[in-house]
């Protein structure tokens, strides 16, 4: 298990969301109280950016993490089709769920924990993958992928989803 590196207060500073960032500039013009709100609410995406960049030193790609409210995880990597870009790709218990691309690595962590994607789960892809559930949802990501890309009609794969769903 990977032990929590001891940042200095310097190091941390210099990892805030452009949320936080705003909320801090513009905290003087605003109402003391609603300040305050804005500051509640936007606390937990900036501790976890905050621990997730200083960890791994601004560089978290790769990095699960787990959903707060769900059983979801998603991680940032370099985006294959959009050379340097960086994409955030979601996942759940059934298979892959969604990818959404960003300009910056910065960009793409933020989105991440301001979604909810705040936990770091260390080998969390690994052991939902290694799943019957997961499994089955790659076979049915299969056969639609299959029906977008022509190869099927929709009542072809329809036909097969219902024959892989009563199978399993």
């Amino acid at each position: 298990m990977q032990q929590p590196v001891q940042q200095s207060a310097s190091v941390l500073a210099r990892y805030r969301t452009r949320g936080w960032a705003r909320i801090c500039d513009k905290a003087a013009e605003l109402d003391p109280k609603f300040a305050q709100v804005l500051r509640e609410s936007a606390r937990p995406a900036q501790i976890a950016y905050q621990k997730i960049m200083g960890r791994h030193e601004g560089n978290p790609v790769g990095v699960e993490c787990r959903a707060v409210k769900r059983e979801a995880w998603a991680f940032v990597l370099a985006d294959v089709s959009c050379p340097g870009r960086f994409r955030i790709q979601y996942f759940d218990l059934d298979g892959f769920s969604g990818h959404y691309v960003h300009k910056t690595l910065e960009e793409a962590v933020e989105d991440m924990v301001t979604s909810g994607y705040r936990q770091i789960d260390t080998g969390a892809l690994d052991r939902v993958a290694a799943t019957e559930r997961w499994a089955l949802g790659v076979k049915r990501s299969a056969i639609m992928q299959r029906h977008q890309s022509g190869m099927i009609d929709w009542a072809t794969a329809v036909g097969e989803l219902s024959i892989l769903q009563t199978n399993s």
